[in-house]
């Protein structure tokens, strides 16, 4: 409460209570006796008066000790950009989200009175913007409602899911995620064993029925296209990564080595590209030397593993192919990564 209202509040209280005192004298009792004599009266406020009393204490309360409603709002991406509808105070509430989210394209606003912006909770959320721009499809929907944060829609690429665990792992709020992704399915050699055991079932002792056809899953499964798609998903679950500036792999990363050398190890046909990638902080010479060493680390990697070093290939590209926006100071977790190219059978 602000200093004039604590004092306007404190004279409006004085006036009340001579007010009070004059409506509450007993002027009756005192004309009876010839000498006045002062006798304190013992006096109850009645409930009207403690409404009164309460309407006054309330009208000159601070906005600030007003119990609040928190805001709510829907982020929709739709033909590649993103529109925010919600529930605000004012216009210049919605103004400040959007500025918050840096959000361009207004949808439908609601106001309504005793609306709370959560500064803090917007600043987390604002995170998740570009990697929503970039990595979702359409009908991609960020929802806030009564505090809680919703995340649902489908990934363009599996790639993307790696980089958006990492990104959201750090974002100290629970989130809620409906994610869809693509999760091809390859069929190994041991894989195959099993369909060769399990090809027939017996039909009245008589005559046998093909449960599957094995001939054409594994056909399919094999081709280099679905080993990519594989190799995609590994990595989206669980990207390389590497100690603060250093090319050594982080200990964290070894599962999802093993698991891709164990996908080279079943296909000896192909030959993968090791593609080292950074953002575009600092010099681009140095950016390209540090993608390098990381690609090789990952290669010496591999063939620790088992892996012909004829069939791997390191490449460097520094920051020379983005698939995200850097931000002001040139960083992105996005763009730090390590892809892995079929180049060859």
């Amino acid at each position: 409460m602000s200093l004039v209202k604590k004092v306007v509040f404190l004279i409006i209280l004085f006036i009340g209570f001579i007010i009070y005192s004059v409506y509450s004298f007993d002027f009756d009792s005192s004309s009876n006796t010839q000498t006045l004599v002062y006798t304190p009266i013992k006096t109850e406020i009645s409930s009207n008066d403690t409404g009164l009393i309460d309407k006054i204490i309330n009208f000159f309360a601070s906005d600030d000790d007003k119990e609040k409603k928190p805001f709510n709002l829907v982020l929709t991406k739709k033909d590649g950009i993103v529109t925010m509808d919600g529930i605000f105070a004012n216009q210049a509430d919605a103004k400040r989200v959007s500025d918050i989210l840096n959000i361009n394209r207004d949808g439908e606003y609601t106001y309504e009175d005793d609306i709370a912006i959560d500064e803090v909770l917007l600043s987390k959320v604002a995170v998740l913007i570009t990697p929503f721009k970039d990595f979702f499809a359409d009908g991609a929907k960020i929802l806030i409602i009564n505090d809680e944060v919703s995340l649902s829609g489908e990934l363009k690429d599996p790639n993307y899911y790696a980089l958006l665990e990492s990104i959201t792992s750090r974002m100290d709020i629970n989130l809620i995620k409906d994610i869809n992704i693509a999760n091809p399915t390859l069929v190994t050699t041991s894989d195959e064993d099993n369909i060769n055991n399990e090809e027939t079932v017996p039909v009245n002792n008589n005559s046998v029925t093909p449960v599957v056809q094995k001939e054409n899953i594994v056909k399919t499964a094999s081709s280099s296209k679905d080993i990519q798609l594989l190799i995609n998903q590994i990595v989206a679950e669980k990207k390389i990564q590497f100690e603060r500036k250093s090319s050594t792999i982080t200990i964290e990363s070894n599962t999802t080595l093993a698991r891709i050398a164990k996908v080279l190890e079943d296909n000896k046909n192909i030959k993968i590209e090791i593609a080292g990638h950074t953002d575009s902080r600092g010099d681009k010479n140095l950016n390209k030397k540090i993608s390098t060493d990381r690609a090789t680390s990952v290669k010496i990697a591999l063939i620790d593993l088992g892996i012909d070093e004829n069939r791997l290939k390191a490449v460097g590209y520094g920051e020379d192919f983005p698939i995200a926006k850097d931000d002001e100071n040139g960083l992105s977790e996005i763009n730090r990564r390590v892809d892995f190219n079929i180049i060859g059978e």
